[in-house]
Parts: structure tokens; sequence; C-alpha cells
């Protein structure tokens, strides 16, 4: 296999896996809760999103890594992070704004991981030795995209389909629906 299969391969495993987790796990507990306090932890898994930073770090990475990719991952990260701090004090403190400051923290962090897996791809940073940020890409990333999936549904009102129950809950409101009329 290619170093590019096997982040493929590994990336998916663990999208699938988190998604899962996400699914099975997290949104049934999760479901009852305030919008507030549903989107707290959620957002606690972006607060580390400073960790890629190290591309930065001399000796960490090969000096084959492009700067400007290294760059553009780094502080797309690091603005990420800062985003989700903000958003984690916002949602726990319940200040008024903490909703748009989330939907901010989504915003931001879904554009950075879309333009950082561009630069990374252009870069073929797959052949290019990174350290402990082949962690961050093939297990990180992955619940970073799930976790921007549930908060985003969230926030715009879809969160229902997450949850573990929707089918039955969707049936009950049908008939409830039903039999009003």
């Amino acid at each position: 296999m290619t170093a590019f299969q096997i982040l493929a391969l590994q990336s998916t495993l663990s999208l699938v896996a988190v998604a899962l987790l996400a699914r099975w796990v997290v949104a049934p507990r999760l479901s009852k809760a305030s919008i507030e306090a549903y989107l707290l932890p959620l957002a606690w898994v972006h607060v580390f999103r400073y960790m890629p930073m190290t591309l930065l770090v001399p000796g960490q990475v090969s000096p084959t890594l492009p700067a400007a990719t290294a760059a553009t991952i780094a502080y797309g990260d690091l603005v990420s992070a800062l985003a989700a701090l903000a958003a984690v004090i916002f949602l726990k403190r319940k200040w008024k704004g903490a909703l748009a400051v989330a939907w901010i923290l989504n915003v931001v962090g879904i554009a950075d991981i879309v333009v950082s897996t561009g630069a990374a791809i252009s870069a073929r940073m797959y052949d290019i030795p990174i350290g402990f940020n082949w962690y961050i890409v093939n297990f990180y990333v992955p619940a970073l995209v799930v976790t921007h999936a549930m908060m985003v549904a969230r926030l715009s009102g879809a969160g229902h389909f997450i949850q573990e129950d929707a089918p039955e809950e969707i049936a009950r409101a049908i008939s409830r629906t039903s039999a009003k009329r």
C-alpha cells in the first residue's frame, strides 16, 4: 500500500469509529440537554487544535515540508483552537451570544479543515515525515469532523437526526400529528 492509501484507510476507519461512538454513546447522552450543555463537550474537543503548531518547530517534521503548508495548517488550527476556547467559556457561562460564538467556531473550524486538507494534499504531506502529526490527521481530525457535524446539526435544529432513537421519535411525531387531524 502507498502512504496515501494507508492514510486514507486509517482516516476512514477512525471516521467510522468516531461516528459510531458519537451516534451510539455521545448523542443519546446529550440529546435531552440544553443546547449550551449539548455543545459544550463537543466544543472542548476543538480546544486542543493548537497541537499542529508542532509543524513549525524545527526537528519535529521533515524540512522538506513546505513552510507555507506548515503555516497554513498550524495557524488555521490555532485560530480554531482560540475560537473553541471562546465558545467553551461562552457556553459554560451561558453568556449572551454563546450560540453565535459556537457558530463562529464551526465556520472557522470547518473552513480550516477544508483549507488545511487541500494544502496537505497539494504538498503531498502523506509522503513527508511529519512525526506525531500523522496521528493528529488519522485520529483527531476525524473526531473534529464528527463533532463539527454534531454541533452544526444541533445549532441548525437538525440534531434529532443524529440521535440513536431518531426513527422512533419521528414515527411518534407523525402519529401525534395524524391523530390530531
